[in-house]
């Protein structure tokens, strides 16, 4: 159970650094959508310099990200606790919509994905502070919705290392733009703040206990 949950985080976490941030660089600014990552969908809404997304397999947690102030916020309406932190630089795949991202792209053609006309493209990216780290893939842009990135297919080198195939595909579902609304981007007034991510998944200090077990090379009794 514990490994899954690790799994479930690790993915998570990955996802939110490519979808999350400033997502779009163009209207709509504001929309909802179910994104499906690898097959595991995550309901998602944009609303200017902030994005909410369900979390894939932790379904009573999501996450709460501006851009504006660099804060992530993790929600667990189960427990009404919340967990904030100031977002960290990933050396992995970068947001392909990071206005600090440096991309490269060759049209190969257009294709329609869900009934949007897209641009279909291959790319090569990089953030401009690392441009020897390059990241490779494909991206279909949406001409009716401002060329909004429906689509995008990845290589991630941490996925190859823990045995998978290392690409990452994802798709935007069930696009409404406009959809999305500012109580979706607050945390309730009655919501009490933890320090942690196990407080927050309510493992307290058996988890922790566990972690330092773990560091110290040995594992906790069963």
């Amino acid at each position: 159970m514990k490994k899954k949950i690790f799994t479930a985080m690790a993915f998570c976490f990955l996802t939110l650094g490519l979808f999350t941030g400033s997502v779009l660089a163009a209207p709509p600014d504001n929309f909802t959508t179910k994104m499906v990552v690898n097959g595991m969908a995550m309901p998602m809404a944009k609303m200017g310099l902030k994005s909410r997304v369900q979390m894939a397999m932790m379904q009573d947690i999501y996450t709460i990200t501006d851009s504006g102030t660099q804060k992530t916020i993790m929600v667990n309406p189960q427990s009404k606790t919340y967990y904030e932190q100031v977002q960290q630089k990933r050396s992995e795949a970068p947001s392909v919509h990071d206005p600090n991202v440096v991309m490269e792209k060759k049209k190969l053609g257009s294709e329609t994905v869900d009934g949007h006309p897209c641009i279909k493209s291959e790319m090569t990216f990089y953030h401009k502070d690392t441009p020897t780290q390059k990241f490779k893939g494909t991206i279909w842009e949406a001409q009716d919705l401002g060329g909004l990135p429906i689509r995008t297919e990845i290589i991630v080198e941490a996925m190859q290392k823990a045995g998978g195939s290392g690409k990452m595909v994802s798709e935007m579902k069930e696009i409404k733009v406009g959809g999305a609304t500012p109580s979706m981007f607050e945390v309730p007034k009655d919501y009490k703040k933890v320090n942690s991510m196990p407080e927050l998944m309510g493992m307290g200090g058996d988890m922790q206990n566990m972690m330092k077990q773990m560091q110290k090379g040995k594992m906790p009794k069963q």
